[in-house]
């Protein structure tokens, strides 16, 4: 007898003998049904489908319906122009420390529009910089690199150089310079306080700078000596055009030097008094004199100290008060000189004088002549052929910096 389930459910012999016909007729039908057909591969066609002003769908329609048409010979191949660089990075103005500020900064101190000290970090120095170039040559200011200047850039000659450190460049290393002024008077040479503050300063640029280039160099500056190699900006290309004035602008702190027909072809970073009783009234001067290694004459009364202790004579040298060179005017006790430290040029600074880096002093000290006429302004003009002196805007009146 049949059972079913776990309780042993009894099945009569009717009902099994159905199942056992069912399952035999199922058994058959699975059996009599053919085996399926393999499906032929897909067929690809393309076709050329002409391009029109027409709207999407009846280009798809145009494309269904259009019979197969016969392709063309290709052309021959044709030489591609110079291609346009990529400018996306345009949207967006690098942070921090970036190779293509540290290009930009290069080709602008090459062509005198300096930023100031080359660091590769951007800033209003630079894009000031950036700007009256722009100017100078014609082209619409931008905030950030455009596609011309980018293509400029691109094309700038070895903008990164190998140096090879001379015993000259140590000759000009006399160590931290001493607290008084009583010590620095008796130094033969008031010069640099390491050899990489040396080389930084040749070449325009950061001691900081010069390690991110030369990360080779392990200890930072003990390792630097005559005879090692370094990576640095290359600034010795500057294209050197001869001002026919200079304007000095008081408010902005920027020298700029103008040719006959009022073009801007030299603009430099320029610190002036710190004390606005110092400034002087705008007008125009005269350079006076010239002199390419000043020593400085301390004054204690200048530093509000006492007057007994008798004024002493500071020797020449780059870290002198009144840096590597100086460029006297007409206008009795000031003058335009270099700076001890360059990176606080740019800013209302000085005890009264006009101070710029030693490496920008040094190339007006070349392009300049006894005689050459600075305008003193509020605010620096685009172009310039001197005529009428500006006047001085009135008390807590901005002036004009169109």
């Amino acid at each position: 007898m049949l059972k079913y389930g776990a309780k042993g459910t009894e099945m009569k012999p009717f009902s099994a003998f159905v199942c056992v016909c069912l399952a035999g007729w199922c058994l058959g039908q699975e059996a009599s049904v053919p085996p399926p057909q393999e499906e032929p591969p897909f067929k690809i066609v393309i076709e050329e489908v002409p391009v029109t002003n027409a709207a999407p769908e009846t280009l798809a329609v145009a494309a269904t319906n259009a019979p197969p048409q016969r392709l063309a010979a290709e052309p021959p191949p044709q030489e591609e122009p110079d291609p346009v660089p990529n400018c996306a990075h345009a949207l967006a103005i690098p942070q921090g420390y970036s190779q293509e500020v540290l290009m930009l900064q290069i080709f602008l101190d090459r062509h005198n529009f300096s930023c100031g000290v080359i660091d590769g970090v951007w800033g209003g120095g630079s894009r000031e910089a950036m700007r009256a170039w722009q100017i100078a040559h014609g082209r619409r200011p931008t905030q950030w690199v455009d596609v011309p200047l980018y293509a400029d850039i691109a094309t700038m000659p070895e903008p990164i150089a190998a140096y090879t450190i001379t015993e000259a460049d140590a000759a000009l290393v006399s160590g931290p310079l001493p607290p008084t002024w009583a010590e620095r008077a008796r130094m033969s040479l008031m010069g640099y306080e390491s050899l990489g503050a040396c080389l930084a300063e040749r070449f325009h640029t950061s001691e900081r700078t010069l390690r991110r280039l030369n990360p080779g160099i392990a200890n930072w500056p003990e390792d630097l000596a005559a005879g090692v190699t370094l990576n640095v900006p290359n600034v010795r290309m500057a294209a050197l055009e001869r001002p026919a004035s200079l304007v000095i602008a008081l408010e902005e702190c920027v020298l700029a030097g103008y040719d006959r027909e009022g073009t801007m072809v030299l603009r430099f970073p320029c610190s002036v008094a710190r004390r606005k009783a110092k400034l002087p009234e705008a007008g125009e001067v005269t350079v006076r004199n010239m002199a390419p290694a000043p020593n400085y004459t301390y004054d204690p009364v200048s530093y509000g100290q006492d007057p007994s202790v008798g004024k002493m004579v500071v020797p020449a040298g780059p870290r002198n008060p009144v840096g590597s060179r100086w460029i006297g005017l007409s206008l009795p006790g000031y003058g335009i000189h270099g700076s001890p430290r360059p990176n606080t040029v740019g800013r209302p600074e000085s005890m009264g004088c006009f101070r710029l880096t030693n490496w920008n002093v040094e190339k007006l000290f070349e392009l300049i002549r006894v005689g050459t006429p600075v305008r003193l302004l509020w605010a620096l003009p685009q172009t310039f052929v001197p005529d009428a002196p500006e006047a001085k805007p009135e008390q807590g009146e901005a002036p004009d910096h169109a």
